[in-house]
């Protein structure tokens, strides 16, 4: 059964089965909130969830959701694993857990942080649970097979499938700034929703293949910024090398 849920930005409400507790400062895209870049962000840690998962609910627990894996997208998380995801009680800066037994949804969820245990004045949270938090957009909409919500653009409504979806977010946590040439020198990051690529300057090959494999262009590259547009809507392996070595990127064209 399809959740109606709908994601929602960390400082307003939305769909009548997500409520928010508090608001606080946070990421207002998903991809941001997978890699959050300093100085906006600091920390970066802090906001990156651990596992990112399609669930069903099972039932509810004081103010959590017990809820059993579908499909995993990122993190250490199984298929048919059977986990419980904190909300908020009232005091914290998590999302209401709420919504009807049987609703898929899609979370990115953190360990917990056993913050209720203190600021709730109860005892029901457990190192081995998750949850749910407000700051940044952590709960996406999942209906017939498509995820949607402001996946690269604030405010927006943007869909994708969900076997795109994954590309996406892998994607997305490889965005990011290299600290040496012995780190990965490719980035992806996304501007107004499109993805730029970049590299460590120098003579590079660089090839773009779609979601079945089959090659888009090739191309002699010198790593400056590229950004990619004039392409239909899909999933891509961006791949670039350079001296033998070889570095392979997914991203979402929408």
């Amino acid at each position: 059964m399809a959740s109606p849920l709908r994601l929602f930005l960390p400082f307003a409400l939305a769909a009548s089965h997500t409520v928010l507790a508090c608001s606080c400062f946070g990421p207002q895209t998903f991809c941001e909130t997978l890699n959050p870049q300093p100085p906006q962000f600091p920390d970066p840690e802090w906001w990156v969830p651990s596992d990112i998962i399609l669930a069903v609910k099972l039932g509810d627990h004081e103010y959590a959701a017990d809820v059993k894996v579908l499909q995993v997208f990122s993190g250490n998380l199984q298929v048919a694993d059977q986990i419980r995801v904190w909300g908020d009680c009232g005091l914290l800066r998590r999302h209401y857990v709420t919504g009807n037994v049987g609703d898929t949804v899609l979370w990115a969820i953190q360990h917990c942080d056993l913050m209720g245990n203190g600021s709730c004045g109860t005892s029901f949270e457990d190192p081995a649970d998750y949850q749910l938090s407000v700051c940044g957009i952590y709960w996406l909409n999942y209906g017939n097979g498509i995820v949607s919500g402001p996946l690269f653009t604030a405010g927006a409504e943007e869909s994708v499938t969900v076997a795109e979806f994954g590309a996406l977010v892998n994607g997305c946590l490889s965005t990011g700034i290299p600290a040496s040439v012995d780190a990965d020198p490719l980035t992806v990051r996304y501007v107004d929703g499109k993805p730029t690529i970049e590299m460590i300057p120098g003579p590079s090959d660089l090839v773009l293949f779609d979601q079945q494999g089959r090659l888009v262009f090739r191309r002699a590259w010198n790593g400056s910024p590229l950004r990619l547009e004039g392409l239909v809507p899909g999933a891509f392996t961006v791949q670039a090398s350079r001296g033998g070595l070889r570095w392979n990127r997914k991203l979402i064209i929408h």
